[in-house]
C-alpha cells in the first residue's frame, strides 16, 4: 500500500481537528510570538548558510528563538558588529576561515558549526588533511570558535579541529506545546496487532533505506511482528526499494513530509529506524526528535548513533547487519517520555551556554525578587 497525500498516523474520525497534521503548527505557537520576541535583539547574532535544504531550516529556527538569529547574507559578513555564526562550516569552508580571520583583526566574532565533524577529524584523504591542519591553527585564535555538533564523548578525534561541542538542535529543539501535541496524537492512536517502525525524513541508502525495505520483505517473522512506514521522499535511485517494502506489505508515504506532519509520524510509531550505514552515520536529527520523545530508535552496532545513544541513555536496540531480523523479532526498549524530556532539557541548558560563550552574548537576564 502507498499512501500519496495522507500520513499513516493516528487517523480516523476520532481525531480532533485541531491535531490534524496541518494544524500542529498553530498548537505548538507557530513561528511568529518566538521569532518577534527575538527579532531587534542587540548584537543578535547573523547566521550564514549557503543552502536552506536538510536540517538547516529547522536549526535557524533554534537559533532565532533563542539568540533573535538573523539570516546574513554574503555581502554583510565581513563588517557586522554582531557575531557570525557559519551555520556548516563543510559546505563554505574557505569563506569560513576567510571571514573569521579579517573579522578577528577587527576584533569580531565567528563561530562555525561542524555539522560532519568525522571526515575532517579522521579522515586520511588530502583534502580533510588539509582542513584538519587549519582547523588545528584555528583554535589559537581566540575570535573564531568552532563548534562541532556530535560531542567529544561520542567523537573524541573532533576535539582536535574544535574548539568546543553543542548536541545537535534536533536532540532538544521541541517545545512543550510541540510534546503535548505529539502526546494528544498517541493518546488518540489506534494501535494494532503489530508494531510500528517508521523511517523518517528522505529515503535514501544513505539512510539505510534499501536495507529497510529488504530485510522486511525478507522476513515473514518481521512482518508478523511490524509495520514498517518509510515516511519521506524517496530517492530515484531507491525507487525500486520502495516498491519491494510496498510489495512486502510495507507503507511509503512517498512525498515531501512537513514538520507538523514528521510529529504526526513520531506519534504513531513504536520505534525510529537509524540504522544508517556510515555514510550517514553522522545524522542525528531523526535520532534527536524521537529521543526527545522517549522513543526506542535502531541503530548499527558501534555506529556514532550507537554511541550516542549508549553515552546519553536514549532507548535504542543496537544491532549488527547480519543479525538485525533477529533482534528486531525482539523485545523493544520501552518508551521513557520522562527521560527523553530531562536529557532534553540537559543538552539546551549546556549548548545554549556554549553557544552564548562562543558568540560572546551576555547570560540572559533572571528576574530577582525584591
Amino acid at each position: 500500500m502507498q499512501a500519496g497525500s495522507v500520513l499513516p498516523a493516528a487517523m480516523g474520525p476520532s481525531v480532533r481537528s485541531d491535531l490534524q497534521p496541518e494544524n500542529l503548527d498553530a498548537r505548538a505557537g507557530g513561528r511568529s510570538r518566538d521569532a518577534l520576541a527575538g527579532q531587534g535583539r542587540p548584537g543578535a547574532p547573523l547566521v550564514y548558510s549557503r543552502s536552506e535544504t536538510g536540517r538547516r531550516p529547522a536549526y535557524f529556527r533554534v537559533l532565532e528563538r533563542v539568540f533573535g538569529a538573523r539570516r546574513a547574507r554574503l555581502r554583510s559578513l565581513l563588517f557586522a558588529r554582531a557575531p557570525v555564526l557559519f551555520l556548516m562550516v563543510e559546505e563554505a569552508f574557505l569563506l569560513y576561515v576567510l571571514v573569521g580571520l579579517f573579522r578577528a583583526l577587527l576584533g569580531r566574532r565567528t563561530v562555525g558549526l561542524l555539522l560532519k565533524p568525522g571526515p575532517l577529524a579522521v579522515s586520511p584523504r588530502w583534502e580533510n588533511r588539509w582542513r584538519r591542519a587549519v582547523l588545528q591553527r584555528l583554535k589559537r585564535c581566540r575570535a573564531i570558535r568552532t563548534l562541532s555538533i556530535v560531542p567529544f564523548s561520542v567523537l573524541p578525534p573532533a576535539a582536535a579541529i574544535a574548539d568546543g561541542y553543542i548536541y545537535d538542535f534536533q536532540l532538544w529543539d521541541l517545545s512543550e506545546e510541540q510534546r503535548k501535541a505529539v502526546n494528544a496524537l498517541r493518546a488518540e492512536r489506534r494501535p494494532g496487532d503489530r508494531l510500528v517502525l517508521t523511517a523518517i525524513g528522505s529515503q535514501c541508502g544513505r539512510k539505510g533505506f534499501d536495507l529497510f525495505a529488504d530485510i522486511y520483505a525478507r522476513s515473514a517473522r518481521l512482518r508478523a511482528c511490524y509495520q514498517f512506514i518509510a515516511c519521506g521522499k524517496v530517492a530515484v535511485a531507491d525507487a525500486e526499494h520502495a516498491e519491494v517494502l510496498r510489495e512486502g506489505g510495507g507503507v511509503t508515504v512517498d512525498r515531501f513530509i512537513s514538520d507538523a506532519e514528521l510529529l504526526g509520524a513520531y506519534a504513531a510509531s513504536d520505534a525510529i529506524w537509524c540504522f544508517y550505514p556510515r555514510t550517514g552515520d553522522h545524522a542525528f536529527g531523526i535520532l534527536g526528535r524521537a529521543a526527545q520523545l522517549g522513543l526506542p530508535v535502531v541503530v548499527r552496532e558501534g555506529s556514532l548513533a550507537h554511541r550516542l545513544c549508549a553515552i546519553e541513555d536514549v532507548p535504542h536496540l543496537a544491532a549488527r547487519m547480519e543479525g538485525l531480523s533477529a533482534r528486531l523479532a525482539g523485545p523493544l526498549p520501552p518508551r521513557a517520555e520522562l527521560r527523553g524530556r530531562r536529557a532534553a532539557e540537559r543538552f539546551a541548558l549546556e549548548s545554549e551556554a556554549t553557544l552564548r560563550a562562543a558568540l560572546g552574548l551576555a547570560a540572559p537576564h533572571t528576574a530577582t525578587g525584591a
